[in-house]
């Protein structure tokens, strides 16, 4: 148990005499807090929508979630396959589109996918990128280039500036989390691991702190990525050099945004992907 929770958050359990339940945040009950977390943010919609406008035709929403990028991908006449690895993240989506003739989900992780089409656009948003290690990360990049119409777009987004150094280091605080009764309060608990490598973070409802009690803990791991590191990694793995630009944000975040094309002709489908 104690792989997937912070030191500060067995601390706190500990002083109430209560138990940790960790529960994966993309699975289950996690992903209806994911969504009351993540949900109101606004963040790259504006300028992913941009780029579908520019690029047309079909998009490929990977690590779609609850469809934060897809919905308004969709609503805005784009025809949209979002695969995600959760199909209780896809069940949020479903929810909010249902049965939408240009939307198509597909349970499927996003490291090794095989579709009958080609994208123009093919997107990983949230900076969902820093869920995959290295290895993960060279399976994604080989599955879109499969995927990625002949003058595809690959676009994606990662945290920058003062942003990526207040990720790097530890820190707990309490933040207001969008409720069905109103806000509530969560200790937010960040873990520095794998020589700085790696994240690991927590997030745990404070009047569940109780003595003797079990207390759900929200856990999530993710690497720490740089845009330097990712366009060596697009390079590598036959990319053009990325146009990095700013997301505009709400408050101040520095979210970067990553845009490539193949460098050379896509190489030919596999037997199961056909010409979009």
């Amino acid at each position: 148990m104690s792989d997937v929770i912070t030191e500060a958050v067995l601390a706190r359990l500990g002083a109430a005499g209560a138990v940790a339940r960790p529960q994966d945040l993309y699975a289950g009950p996690g992903t209806d807090f994911y969504e009351r977390l993540v949900g109101p943010d606004r963040a790259e919609i504006r300028e992913v929508l941009a780029l579908a406008r520019r690029t047309g035709g079909r998009v490929l929403d990977l690590a779609a979630g609850g469809g934060r990028l897809t919905v308004p991908l969709v609503r805005s006449g784009m025809s949209v396959t979002a695969i995600d690895l959760s199909d209780d993240m896809l069940a949020h989506l479903r929810r909010a589109l249902p049965d939408h003739p240009q939307l198509e989900c597909v349970v499927a992780d996003m490291r090794a996918f095989s579709l009958p089409a080609r994208f123009d656009l093919v997107v990983v948003g949230a900076t969902s990128i820093t869920l995959l290690d290295g290895i993960g990360r060279s399976l994604l990049y080989a599955s879109v280039r499969r995927h990625l119409a002949a003058d595809g777009v690959f676009a994606f987004t990662v945290a920058g500036g003062s942003s990526a150094q207040s990720l790097a280091v530890g820190r707990d605080y309490e933040i207001e989390v969008p409720g069905q009764d109103g806000d509530e309060t969560y200790l937010f608990s960040q873990q520095i691991e794998e020589g700085g490598a790696a994240r690991l973070v927590n997030w745990v409802r404070i009047s569940d702190l109780v003595v003797g009690g079990e207390v759900t803990v929200f856990t999530s791991r993710l690497r720490l990525l740089d845009h330097e590191t990712l366009s060596r990694e697009l390079a590598d793995a036959g990319f053009a050099e990325p146009i990095v630009s700013p997301v505009r944000t709400a408050h101040g975040e520095d979210i970067l945004l990553l845009t490539t094309r193949c460098a050379q002709t896509p190489e030919t489908a596999d037997d199961d992907v056909a010409a979009a």
